[in-house]
Parts: C-alpha cells; sequence; structure tokens
C-alpha cells in the first residue's frame, strides 16, 4: 500500500484513483493533485485537527517533485481550503467541507430540448461527488414569459427558506418584440440582492458582445458559428444561408457574428437577408429559403436542422447534392436522420462538470472577475455535407 494508502479510503477505491491517474492525461498534474486532496477535504475523512498527507507521500503517490506538489497545495490554499503550516503540516481549514451546502438548477423549459440533459446530470453528478445537495427548480412564469416581480420574489424566497447558496441557471430566451422586458435580468438580479452565487450556463444574460457580471460556462459561440460556415465554404459552397428561429439569445447573435465573419473573410456576400428566421415547418419559409437558391445552409442548432432536411426532402430537393447543411449541438438524434447531419458537438458533459468547478470556487470565497469559460467543440462530419465513403 502506498503511503498516502494509509490515511485515505479514497486511495483503496481502484476505481477513484482509476479516475485520478487517467485525469493525469487530460490536465496538468498539480490539477490532479488539487482535486484529490479536495476531494480527502470534501469527504469528511479530514478536517482541521487531522493533518493531510504530506507534500513527500503526494510526491511519492503521484510520482512527482516537490515544486508540483506545492503549487497544488498552494493553489489549495488560496482557495480556502486548506491551512498551510510550517514544520507541522497542512490542515482542512475549519469552514472547508461543505457538509449543508446545496445548489439549485434552474432552466426554462428544462426537457423541451436533450440538449441540457447531459449537462444536467454531469452538475448532479459532480454534486454528488462533492458531498453537495441539488434541488430543481420549476421555471414555468419564465418560460411562459408570464415572469413578474412578485414571481421572482417567490422563487428568491424559496431559494433563501431551503438554504441554497448558489444557482446554475440557464436565461430563457425572449421574444423578439418583448426585449425590453428582461425576465432574465430581474430574476438574476433577485438571486444576486438574496446573496445567492450565481453560474450562468450555455449564455450570458447580455447580449453578445456585451458580458455580465456573472461566470458563464458554454462554448465559443461566435466560433462555432465561423466553424459551421468555414465547413460549408471549404466544401464548395457559396451562397450560404443561416437559419434559426426567433427570439433573443446571446448565443444566436455571436453564431451570426461568426457566419457573417467567416462570409466576409471568404469574400462572399453576406447580409440580412442572408439570415432566415421562423418556423422551418411553414411552407413560407422554405419558399423564402428557396428563393435565394442557396447551395449551404447553417443552422442555429440540430433541431431546426433536422426539421428543415425533412422539408427539404418532401420537395424532392437532393442533400447534399443541391444543398449542404450543417447544425449545432450533436444531439443524439442528429445521426438517426435521413440524411445524417454534420454538426458541432457540444461537450455537455465538461460544461456541467465546469460550471460545478466554478460554483465551489465561488462559495468558498474565490474573488475573481467573472469568468467565460469555452470548452472545445468539435466538427462531426456526415451524409448532409458530405456524403461517406
Amino acid at each position: 500500500m502506498s503511503l498516502v494508502g494509509r490515511y485515505s479510503k479514497f486511495s483503496k477505491d481502484p476505481l477513484y484513483m482509476s479516475e485520478v491517474f487517467s485525469n493525469r492525461n487530460k490536465k496538468p498534474v498539480h490539477s490532479c493533485i488539487f482535486d484529490y486532496v479536495q476531494k480527502l477535504i470534501f469527504s469528511g475523512e479530514y478536517d482541521s485537527k487531522r493533518k493531510l498527507p504530506t507534500d513527500h507521500q503526494l510526491m511519492r503517490q503521484f510520482g512527482v517533485s516537490r515544486a508540483t506538489v506545492v503549487k497544488a497545495m498552494r493553489d489549495l490554499e488560496h482557495r480556502g481550503l486548506v491551512d498551510r503550516r510550517p514544520g507541522i503540516g497542512s490542515f482542512a481549514k475549519l469552514n472547508a467541507h461543505p457538509h449543508h451546502t446545496l445548489f439549485s438548477v434552474l432552466i426554462a423549459g428544462l426537457g423541451d430540448t436533450e440538449f441540457f440533459e447531459p449537462i444536467c446530470a454531469a452538475i448532479a453528478l459532480s454534486c454528488h461527488k462533492n458531498n453537495h445537495g441539488l434541488l430543481w427548480g420549476d421555471l414555468t412564469d419564465i418560460h411562459k414569459k408570464k415572469l413578474t416581480e412578485q414571481s421572482c420574489q417567490t422563487i428568491v424566497r424559496g431559494l433563501v427558506a431551503k438554504k441554497v447558496s448558489g444557482v446554475f441557471f440557464v436565461p430563457d430566451e425572449l421574444d423578439d418584440e418583448n426585449e425590453n422586458n428582461d425576465s432574465n435580468q430581474m430574476l438574476v438580479d433577485a438571486i444576486s440582492n438574496a446573496g445567492i452565487k450565481i453560474v450562468l450556463i450555455d449564455r450570458d444574460i447580455c447580449t453578445f458582445p456585451s458580458s455580465g457580471p456573472h461566470d458563464v460556462v458554454g462554448i465559443d459561440n461566435f466560433r462555432a458559428g465561423f466553424d459551421q460556415t468555414n465547413h460549408l465554404i471549404q466544401n464548395g459552397c457559396r451562397r450560404i444561408l443561416y437559419l434559426t428561429r426567433p427570439g433573443i439569445l446571446s448565443t444566436k447573435t455571436a453564431r451570426i457574428a461568426g457566419y457573417c465573419h467567416a462570409m466576409e473573410q471568404a469574400g462572399l456576400e453576406r447580409g440580412q437577408r442572408w439570415i432566415c428566421q421562423g418556423n422551418v415547418r411553414d411552407a413560407l419559409l422554405i419558399d423564402e429559403i428557396l428563393s435565394h437558391k442557396p447551395d449551404g445552409i447553417a443552422c442555429f442548432h440540430d433541431p431546426i436542422a433536422a426539421e428543415l432536411i425533412q422539408s427539404l426532402l418532401l420537395r424532392n430537393i437532393a442533400i447534399p447534392r443541391q444543398i449542404k447543411i450543417i447544425g449545432l449541438d450533436d444531439v443524439k438524434y442528429s445521426q438517426l436522420i435521413q440524411v445524417p447531419l454534420t454538426t458541432i458537438r457540444q461537450p455537455c458533459r465538461d460544461i456541467g462538470i465546469q460550471a460545478t468547478n466554478l460554483m465551489i470556487e465561488r462559495i468558498h470565497g474565490v474573488s475573481l472577475p467573472p469568468r467565460h469559460v469555452f470548452m472545445p467543440t468539435e466538427l462531426i462530419v456526415r451524409d448532409s455535407t458530405s456524403l461517406q465513403t
């Protein structure tokens, strides 16, 4: 048994230690040590009276230099989790163990799309691993555009009564004609004023390129829109439309900006008339799309792209020979539709894990400016832009 094994039940858990060492291929070793010691603290196995594994023990456990261990321990100290006592050892700080920390997830329309399901699952698993509780909030009012100051206060009073310390929030889509009635901002302000920490998921409160005062975890949507369009350009498309749904979202604005930048960079025509929005099931919208005689269409997300493919096939449009189509998200059914969909994959699980890590840092009083964490995406090429051989 390793020296650390004498001190921690986690080092005796082969699944846990396998996860720790597999992470060494994905992140710096000092981050793996940080995660390991944090796990020891959050498990309740160590407190302010029981000395944590020494630097030497951690060096042997991970096979690293003292400098690497010191960096990890200093990071833990800066996060308010560890008290380093020269000549004595390292101890968990008195208030480091979050026995009663409770978080809440507030997503309007949760269940309307499968995109948020793996994100929520990752948040739930991360909270469980770190001994945090998790509540699922009801945002029926905000999703039906009926949120009022009174209902905001009702939501916040419920969070306060349950002693919720942090909220994971996904801002809802606003109506185009009602952009000045920002129910998202109203709710976020009420939560913040109650002293509850907020981490936004997928999108900011503010419209791109502005940014708000809260942490945001998602993808670089400008880059995603650029990558979608650039893929179509590289596949020979020159008359490219951007197709989206009505509504105001920071992600939508950013993706359209990325589309415009890619078109400009390639010296291709762009402009408002090349941006179509509406219900893809509407025959008039399909007429409008076809009137532009596009050879490529970048879609806001996969559900729009899937419905577009179905509508075009009903009109005997050959995909990808006549029109190439790309989506965004890589939802499960995107490879199961009549013409498997090329798309930009979002790392949903990693978004949920990173959101939880940011929340834990905020709960422990880490004083940093608002952070926008962009997780890497991946282009998934299927038949809708390039027939597979």
